[in-house]
């Protein structure tokens, strides 16, 4: 994701109705498990219940400035490293104990906002652990000018000895590569693992990774395809000082920004994207890609910054808002929130249908939504934000019986959700049909 082309698509409104504004009967109430947790990020349980979660950390003062670089994405606020970032485990009762600290982070200073470090943390269906670090900012600065040659990279974590075991460098192959050939820019954002293979999306370089577990290291990378947009349509913020429309460079074609993944009931996987800048709202997809050759087919639209995605027992999809507005419109860069980073989760039935089962009512700024032991479901709250008064939680939303009015889907996305519902090895590189309407496309 990238700032100087502010044009990561700046989509218009028109369309943000289709789900993310809808107000609906709450379906779901939310209360707190823990807080005052430090940019937290996705989690995973052990087989006894525990949640181990991951505490992007808030950066640091950069060794005095020395190791900060250009935020790529934030107006170009400095990033500085610091050793901030954790791992915390939380036991059923809410208790807190850290199970990884001092970790690598990269933050917006002096806010903390924004934090990039340790952004996942899953188990196998052996009880192996495995980490993710993020980086948000241009790999070929990461260890020269921040000090920090462990962010962008997945390692296998040892829990009783606290060494971590690298299996893949994606900052390393971003910048050798530049798999989706636009800026060079890195941020491992989530994963899921399937069998002996996890599979990350990454938001900075907008591709879907896979790697190999045993230490066979990248296997394949993909591009999350782009979207056609006219840049006379969006709508962006007041421009930083010194900053001019002309110097934009606006694209018509926006970026994708994945930022979750999760295997779906098929066994395909099911990918879901923030969108750049200027986060344009009704415009975020989600995606079916093949595990096996990481083909790619958009199945739904019409969402604001998802950062979250869950199947049920049934086969119904969650999605997660992290925010229902353009997020330039909740919150300054840098941390000032100047209105509502109101989020929502939304139910995608098996027929295409629509239901907001939470929106607002505590639920702010959240990534990363996953069903627990209990069969409710878990966010990252304000998961942007330094510990303090409105610092990150972890919540439960607990669902009801009943749900809130539902949304019909447009009628080009029920066909290709209808169309979708094929085995991963079915599913073939080329879109089964063009969106019928085009409900706006991003």
């Amino acid at each position: 994701m990238k700032f100087k082309s502010f044009a990561l698509t700046f989509l218009t409104l028109c369309v943000a109705s289709v789900a993310a504004g809808t107000k609906a009967a709450q379906a779901a109430s939310l209360s707190v498990v823990a807080d005052q947790l430090n940019n937290p990020r996705n989690f995973d349980w052990d087989s006894q219940g525990n949640i181990y979660l991951a505490e992007s950390g808030s950066g640091g003062d950069g060794n005095g400035g020395v190791n900060c670089i250009p935020s790529p994405s934030a107006g170009y606020i400095p990033l500085c490293s610091g050793n901030t970032g954790s791992v915390v485990k939380i036991a059923p009762d809410g208790t807190k104990t850290t199970v990884l600290s001092n970790l690598p982070s990269l933050a917006l200073t002096p806010s903390g906002e924004q934090g990039a470090g340790p952004a996942d943390f899953k188990f196998d269906s052996k009880g192996n652990a495995y980490v993710l670090y993020g980086l948000a900012g241009d790999p070929n600065l990461r260890d020269g000018v921040l000090g920090s040659p462990a962010l962008g990279q997945l390692y296998k974590v040892d829990l009783n000895s606290g060494s971590l075991t690298s299996l893949a460098d994606f900052a390393g192959y971003e910048a050798a590569n530049n798999p989706d050939g636009t800026d060079v820019i890195n941020n491992p954002y989530s994963m899921t693992i399937k069998g002996d293979l996890a599979y990350v999306v990454d938001g900075g370089s907008n591709v879907v990774y896979k790697v190999g577990l045993d230490g066979s290291g990248i296997q394949q990378v993909t591009p999350v395809p782009t979207r056609e947009i006219d840049p006379s349509s969006l709508e962006f913020p007041p421009l930083p000082e010194g900053l001019t429309e002309d110097a934009l460079q606006l694209e018509s074609n926006a970026q994708a920004v994945p930022t979750a993944i999760t295997v779906a009931p098929d066994g395909s996987l099911t990918v879901v994207e923030y969108t750049a800048f200027s986060y344009p709202q009704g415009k975020a997809r989600v995606h079916s890609v093949n595990p096996d050759d990481l083909s790619i087919q958009t199945i739904a639209d019409g969402f604001t910054q998802l950062t979250g995605a869950a199947y049920d027992a049934e086969g119904n999809l969650y999605v997660l808002q992290h925010i229902n507005q353009s997020e330039w419109k909740g919150i300054e860069q840098g941390g000032n929130i100047i209105g509502s980073i109101d989020g929502s989760i939304i139910k995608i039935a098996k027929d295409g249908t629509r239901e907001t089962i939470l929106s607002g009512n505590g639920l702010e700024a959240a990534s990363g939504l996953f069903f627990g032991p209990d069969g409710d479901l878990y966010t990252s709250n304000r998961t942007r934000l330094a510990p303090g008064e409105r610092g990150g939680q972890l919540v439960k939303i607990a669902l009801k019986s009943g749900g809130a009015a539902k949304v019909p889907e447009p009628g080009s996305v029920i066909a290709l959700l209808a169309t979708a519902a094929l085995g991963a090895k079915a599913m073939k590189r080329k879109r089964q049909q063009q969106l019928l309407d085009k409900v706006e496309t991003i």
